[in-house]
Order: structure tokens, then sequence, then C-alpha cells
């Protein structure tokens, strides 16, 4: 019985369940036919019966044709494809390995034989093969993507396919290189200004004049041609510069010797040219690369200029040079323009607000009571924000003695008692056209009025003196007035003053003594960054009645702090010039008590520069870092998330000890040495 429904032993169209069917169908209703036939004429039966029986064995014949010739095809088909997946294996480019358990090669396919050579490799293991090879199959052989290694010198492909343990390699060499070869010539744009010209040719003559502006010229000239960028002189003092990444990155190694060569070169025949270079790249927008190149420029000159900025919008800014001090170049028209330009946006505003850093010194609060004046002069109401809980001893003495006099009449804005707030009050007094004034920095990471910034952010006036960060503000000011030449932002401060009608609203004996004491506090009683500018500031601020044995007093500090400031400096560690102390772990210091024995230390003769490693009362580890101007501190605490002035810098850092942080510094100290 199982025999007879044994399906394997009927013809083969019945194999398949749509054709058995229709063989079934057609012989059903044949046999129907010629029954019925036979029931109307017997003769007429038979004869149809005949031909029913030719019939079905012509059919029969058709669809065994038919399902033979199908199963031939299918299974030549599937021979076909069979043999296309080992031919494929075998002959197409992409390098095979296959692992056993113990991944030892099972079996390679010859194009990735034709790599190795003649070698016997079935039964080694990669290590065995190649130990760079085996490294970077291990480092991949969790990855979900294709990723790009080297190995015998060509880029490849390389998949890991872990359950299986198949490696797949494909060898792109030729596309890297195509890559590689687009990618070495995208465009940078650059644009060179001399940062003093017109400071070095006054008094000059004519002939002088262009023999060191033809100097300038060729010495920038020759140096382009050697790295194959192209130079186009603009004007006097300005040129633009564009070239290939390759050629970029050739000016890298060589760290822009030019403005080196040009600056020594001057040097010696007493007129000291420097440079300053902004280079942009990485923007196939030609108009928006020379946007990028006017912005990296500005930041150049905006840290004090001699120096190269090179940054694209996917990576952080690189510099090069800045080794020097700035040499005095504004001019008192530009003080005087701004000085207008300020005065004209406070008569545009309801009221004033003027913010300093976070734990402001004297030069901040001096500044800021300066700009506090000028708003008088205006009769608009205007508001110092301090918080008091921060502050130094310096400034509790100095706000203790604003408040001995108290007036009358409370006027907040308009008479300096009532105009000394703390962020939450300033927050509650800002109006539909309130003016933000920023005052002796520039960067939103360190003011002391972050929400009030933020509330402001489209109405922002920047007055500073330090040399600009690459990180400043989110929004561009209304206003920047930066001047790295300046001794303070109190210096600014009173130039602007000068440029103001104080018929009505004079400034104050305590007003002066304030931004005398900013402009001290910041030169080291007039040693170090100071002009004949920061001198007649000085000589206005006395004649209006500033008080220097007043900042004496301010300046004075109890036992406890000149211990505190005695046992750092005897913590000190003198090591190729640099002067390094690490504060216990244990123990806080106030910024001021770090950054007056970072001072005192640059007293010891062989010590070009100062790092104080200490904790501060929040929690962060602050450095305070300090030069004689022959190493650039600044850039050593930009490593480190900070910045400040070439001999004036800081950071504070979360998260670390201070003997961690210090072993950091030591890195990117030696760091800096190598890469000199």
């Amino acid at each position: 019985m199982k025999k007879l429904f044994n399906f394997k032993t009927l013809p083969i169209f019945f194999q398949s369940t749509k054709l058995g069917t229709v063989a079934l169908l057609l012989l059903l209703v044949s046999l129907l036919s010629a029954f019925f036939a036979v029931l109307v004429n017997w003769v007429f039966g038979l004869i149809w019966l005949i031909v029913v029986i030719i019939g079905l064995i012509y059919s029969g014949q058709a669809l065994k044709e038919v399902s033979e010739n199908a199963q031939e095809y299918l299974s030549g088909l599937g021979y076909r494809i069979s043999r296309s997946e080992q031919e494929a294996l075998i002959r197409m480019p992409i390098g095979i390995i296959l692992l056993n358990d113990t991944e030892k090669i099972d079996w390679i396919n010859p194009y990735m034989q034709g790599y190795i050579g003649k070698r016997d490799v079935l039964g080694l293991s990669l290590s065995d093969l190649d130990g760079n090879l085996a490294a970077d199959v291990k480092n991949y052989s969790d990855a979900k993507e294709t990723n790009t290694i080297t190995w015998q010198d060509k880029q490849f492909s390389l998949y890991v396919q872990q359950n299986l343990r198949v490696i797949y390699m494909m060898d792109i060499s030729e596309y890297a290189a195509i890559a590689t070869e687009y990618d070495n010539h995208q465009l940078f744009s650059g644009l060179i200004s001399v940062d003093n010209y017109e400071e070095v040719t006054e008094g000059m003559s004519e002939s002088e004049t262009s023999t060191l502006r033809t100097y300038v010229t060729g010495a920038l000239s020759d140096w382009a041609t050697t790295h194959h960028i192209y130079l186009r002189r603009l004007n006097t003092v300005h040129y633009v510069m564009f070239g290939y990444k390759t050629a970029l990155q050739e000016a890298e190694k060589d760290k822009f010797s030019v403005l080196k060569a040009i600056r020594e070169a001057t040097a010696q025949q007493n007129s000291p040219v420097t440079l300053s270079m902004g280079v942009a790249y990485g923007e196939q927008d030609i108009i928006q690369l020379a946007k990028m190149a006017q912005t990296n420029l500005d930041l150049a000159l905006g840290r004090g200029g001699d120096q190269v900025v090179v940054k694209s919008n996917q990576s952080a800014a690189r510099f090069y040079g800045g080794a020097t001090n700035p040499m005095e170049k504004r001019t008192r028209v530009r003080a005087r323009m701004i000085s207008q330009t300020v005065a004209e946006l406070m008569e545009q505003s309801d009221n004033i607000m003027i913010v300093g850093h976070a734990t402001p010194d004297l030069d901040a609060v001096g500044a800021g009571l300066g700009i506090w004046r000028m708003a008088q002069t205006k009769n608009k109401p205007a508001f110092v924000i301090i918080d008091e809980k921060t502050v130094y001893s310096d400034i509790k003495l100095l706000l203790a003695e604003i408040r001995k006099n108290t007036p009358d009449i409370v006027a907040p804005g308009s008479n300096i008692n009532d105009s000394i707030v703390d962020e939450t009050r300033a927050l509650k007094l800002v109006r539909e056209n309130t003016l933000l004034i920023l005052i002796d920095h520039a960067q939103s990471a360190i003011t002391s009025a972050p929400h009030l910034l933020d509330r402001l952010a489209n109405r922002v006036v920047v007055i500073d003196h330090h040399r600009l960060a690459e990180q400043g503000l989110d929004q561009k000011p209304l206003l920047t007035y930066v001047e790295p030449y300046a001794s303070s932002t109190s210096e600014l401060v009173v130039e602007m003053l000068q440029y103001q009608d104080q018929s009505h609203a004079p400034i104050t004996k305590l007003e002066a003594t304030a931004m005398l004491g900013g402009i001290q506090i910041d030169t080291k009683n007039f040693t170090l960054r100071t002009g004949s500018r920061t001198f007649d500031a000085a000589s206005y601020l006395r004649a209006n009645g500033a008080d220097s044995n007043l900042i004496q007093s301010f300046m004075r500090e109890n036992l406890t702090d000149f211990k505190s400031r005695t046992h750092l400096i005897n913590l000190a560690v003198v090591d190729s010039g640099n002067a390094i102390v690490t504060g216990e772990s244990n123990q806080t210091y106030s910024g001021l008590i770090t950054a007056q024995a970072a001072d005192e230390l640059l007293q010891i003769s062989s010590v070009e520069a100062s790092y104080v490693v200490t904790k501060r009362a929040d929690g962060r580890v602050g450095i305070s870092a300090r030069s004689t101007g022959q190493r650039n501190v600044q850039r050593i605490m930009e490593a480190m998330g900070g910045g400040g002035h070439l001999s004036n810098a800081a950071t504070q850092i979360s998260g670390k000890t201070p003997e961690a942080v210090t072993k950091q510094l030591k890195e990117v100290l030696q760091a800096a040495i190598e890469a000199q």
C-alpha cells in the first residue's frame, strides 16, 4: 500500500503538486466525457474513447517532457549558481581567510595567497602569519562595520565575521590614494598683517620705509615660494596667500619660521616688525574660507599679534609664534572712537549692567567703577554686579570704603552705594533695552554673571586687555574693545573717560583710587606691561585725587594669608627654569594667595616661569602661572583649558587632585619643549 502511494514511483510530473493536479483533472474530464458519449451512442462513444486515449497519451508525454525540461533547467541553474559561488571565492578580488575552532588557518582563497606569496599557511595562526595583521583582526573582531587598515604598505578594508570565523580583506590602496590626493589638494586661505608698521616707520625717511617694505615683502615671497604657496600683497601692511593642504602642513612643520626671521632681522636694524597670520582650511566655499581666515587673523591680533592662528570649523585652533611681549600700538584716535561709540550705546539704553570676571580683582572692580561713572555723565542708571561673598579682602575693604558715606537719597543706579548689586537683583532690574558691559574678560566661562549674560547676549559690549581665547562668547558682541597692549582694563577705561564731559558728574577720589589700584596690581607696581599710555592714565588719576596710601591699605593682608603665601613658596621645586608649587590636597588656598606666591617666585634669579597649583574653596584645582616674559605661560595654560597673557595666565580644573594636575602640567611643559 505504501509503495502504491509512494509519489517517487509515479511519473515525474506527478511529483510536482501543481502538474499532478492538472494531469488528474485532465484524466477525470476525459473519462467522464467518454462515458457520457457511450451512453448517447455506443459507436460514437467508442470512437470518442479512442480519441480520448490518444489525447491522454499525448498530454502525458507533453507533461512529462515539460516536467523533465524544468527539472533539468533547475538542476543546471543550481549547478551554475554553486559553481559561481565557488569561482567567486577563488577569483573575486577579495581576500578570504577561514579559521578553525583553534584560530588556525583552514583555508585562504588564491587572491589572498597572492599577497602572502608561496608560503604554506594552512595550520598557522594569524600571529604566525603576520603579527600586525593579527593585531588588526583582534582590534576589529567585534566591529559591526568595515575598517581600514594598513598592511604590507597597502590600504585594506577589513571585516571580521566572528560567528563564522571568516576574515574578509579588500585592497583599497588605489581608492585611498585618490582620497589622499583629493585631501592634499584642499585649498587653504591666509591673511597676513604687519602688526606695527606705522609705529616702526614713524620718523623714517621715504627710502628707509621703502627698504623695510621691500625686505618684508621679499622675505615673505621667498618663504612662500619655498613652501609652494601663492602670495600677493594687498596694500602696505596686508598680504593674502593661497595654497594646498600639503603646503600648509609643510609650513606648520616649519612653525612659520618667517615670523621669527623677519622679527629678528628687522630688530637688528632697530626697526622690529612683527607679523600676524590667520589661516583657514577645510571649507569648499572660497568666500567662507576667506571669512574664516579674517576671523583667525582677528584672533591672532586680539592675542597680541606676532603669531599665526590656523583653524578650521571642525578643529581647534593651532597657534604658532606669540613668544614675545606685545608692543604698544593702539592710538588715541581709536580710544576716542571707542569712547564715543560706547557713549552712544549708553544713550540708546534704558540702563547699563557692568559685569567683571568671577572673583573680581581690583582692576575689574576699578574699571567697573570707571564705566559706571561714564554712564553717569550720560544720566543713565548703571549697576556694577559684584558677588560680595566671593571677593578677596582688598575688594571688601574697597566696598567698605565706598559705603562709609551713605547718601540721603536712595537712587539705585545713580549713586554708587545703591548701584553695587548681585546677579539676582540685577536680573530683576533688566529692562527691554538694557546694555551689558563685560569688564576685564571676554569669555562666558569666567563671567561673574552667567545668567545675566545669557539673557542679554544680543546686547553686549566687551572691554578687556587680555589676549583673546579661542573660546570666547557664544554670540558676537555689539562692540569689542580688546587691547592686549594695554597694562590693564582700568587704563583703557581711564582713556575713554577723558573723552567724556564730566562737568556735571566728575570722577570721585575713590573711583580714581580704585582704577589706579587696578593699574598697579596688573603691572606689579609699574614693572610689567607698562607703556607711556600707562603713565599718562596714572597721571590723570592722580590729578583727580587717587590716593596711593589708600591703595596700600586695601592691599594689606592678615597674618594668616601672609603665612599661607610663605608656606607655598617654601614648597617650590625649581627645574629647568620652572618653579612648580603643589599645594596640599586637604588644604584650600584663595586665588589671591596663589597668584601672589607665583609673583614672588619670579624674584628668584634662576626662575623664568612659576606655576602654583592649589586646591580652591569651590573644590577645583587652580594654577596661577607667571613668567618674566622669556616663556609663554599663556600657551601652557591654554593647553590645560585656561588662558591669559604671555607672562600672566591661569586655569581651573575640576575633578582632579593638585598632585594629578601637577603631573599633567609637567607633561604639557615637556610637550612644549619637544615642540620647539
